[in-house]
């Protein structure tokens, strides 16, 4: 056997271990989730703010409809680290295309292409699905913001039931007919892909079986070694590959171009949307705040003011997409669907209940306490060089009106245990 026959069975012997090793490396199980618990407390804090998430119907089947929808509050106190959302889509975070997105509604305009967010604005969003993979599915609603990534909301399961065998995904063109978009343009593209692969294949097999790689790097490295590999045939050859190329490219465009006369260009133009507001005849100013990290708890104490008419009770503190509420917020606002891992129904503590009278003013302390701090890593605010937080709290009047507040500020951390 001589040299040149060694040395490429140990290339071919090296390349066969290496693709057995990484099949055995990279035997991973199906992940559950998309690790927003591992996003930074302030930028799930203090950016959106999710509230009213619905997933419905949390069990569907493949080609059947489903509606992720939902508020965000887009928080007056957004971090100085993060780019202010002056280009944002909203978005669907799940384990793959298992949903195909039929439209997307922010405000009743439609945004299928990204536009800018107020800064203290109020968003309602409606996004349309289509059943399209069977299983368990983790989905969230998200807020991709041009140069600070996406921001998940709370992810919460669905189900979809059938076979994806049956999926089809329909779309009428312009010029008449229909489409189904799961496999239109199937065939060309395993065509291209084959095609620049089997180039790319040749191309290197070519000089395998020529004067191998190190042996070539080390003719050229010799003085004059250029000129010893300066083969006419490896000249024909490469201009032969470049001329197949141009050739390939060309009439692949014309191909296509007479296939598709018309199509619509990308479209660069952005929604309008026209933000609302939080509405609140509550005033609340934070005076202090301090994060128990023993106890596991974000206690504030906050000056209320009632401007309105009617007596008024806090029910409910939501931040990052998390629930904290007391009797009062699950007597009026607790849906049974949401996600009971995100949401502490118990979780809410007032040292005074008691109604907020028209006229009053009075210091609150709150006290919002659960192991979800921990579990959603939002205890690591402590470690943040700008220890704020931000979050919404939720009241009820006495005609069971909803008044909702955005609340932010410095937070200290507490190590000690408090002593009772």
């Amino acid at each position: 056997m001589n040299t040149k026959k060694l040395i490429k069975l140990c290339v071919i012997g090296s390349l066969g271990m290496a693709t057995l090793g990484l099949t055995l490396v990279f035997n991973a199980s199906p992940a559950a989730a998309h690790g927003e618990r591992s996003q930074e407390p302030f930028l799930r804090m203090r950016t959106a703010q999710w509230y009213d998430t619905r997933w419905n119907p949390q069990k569907t089947a493949v080609n059947e409809e489903a509606i992720l929808s939902g508020k965000m509050h887009i928080a007056e106190d957004w971090p100085r680290a993060v780019v202010k959302p002056n280009r944002t889509f909203i978005n669907v975070g799940s384990p793959s295309s298992v949903f195909t997105r039929q439209s997307s509604k922010v405000n009743g305009v439609p945004m299928f292409t990204s536009g800018p967010m107020e800064i203290g604005g109020d968003y309602e969003y409606v996004i349309k699905l289509r059943g399209r993979l069977p299983g368990h599915h983790h989905i969230h609603p998200m807020l991709a913001v041009n140069g600070a990534g996406p921001i998940a909301g709370p992810g919460g399961w669905m189900d979809i039931t059938g076979n994806y065998a049956d999926f089809i995904n329909p779309a009428k063109l312009l010029v008449g007919g229909t489409v189904n978009t799961e496999t239109a343009g199937l065939a060309a593209g395993y065509f291209w892909h084959i095609l620049w692969m089997s180039i790319g294949f040749a191309w290197i097999g070519w000089y395998m079986i020529r004067p191998m790689f190190l042996i070539r790097a080390r003719v050229l490295a010799q003085e004059g070694g250029d000129q010893l590999l300066n083969d006419p045939t490896d000249r024909v050859v490469a201009y032969g590959l470049i001329a197949f190329t141009f050739i390939a490219v060309a009439i692949g465009f014309y191909t296509t171009d007479a296939s598709y006369p018309y199509v619509v260009p990308l479209q660069a133009g952005e929604p309008k949307i026209k933000a609302t507001h939080l509405k609140s005849d509550l005033t609340i100013k934070v005076l202090n705040a301090d994060y128990d990290v023993p106890g596991r708890a974000l206690r504030l104490t906050l000056q209320v003011t009632n401007g309105g008419e009617n007596a008024v009770r806090i029910g409910e503190f939501t931040t990052a997409g998390i629930r904290f509420l007391n009797t009062v917020g699950v007597a009026n606002n607790l849906d049974p669907d949401y996600p009971k891992e995100i949401m502490a129904t118990a979780g809410l503590n007032i040292e005074n209940e008691s109604p907020i009278n028209p006229g009053e003013t009075r210091e609150i302390k709150i006290d919002s306490r659960d192991s979800l701090w921990e579990i959603q890593r939002l205890m690591d605010l402590v470690h943040d060089p700008d220890q704020r937080f931000g979050g919404l709290v939720m009241s009820w009047d006495e005609a069971g009106n909803r008044h909702i507040n955005s609340i932010a500020g410095p937070i200290i951390p507490v190590f000690t245990r408090a002593q009772g």
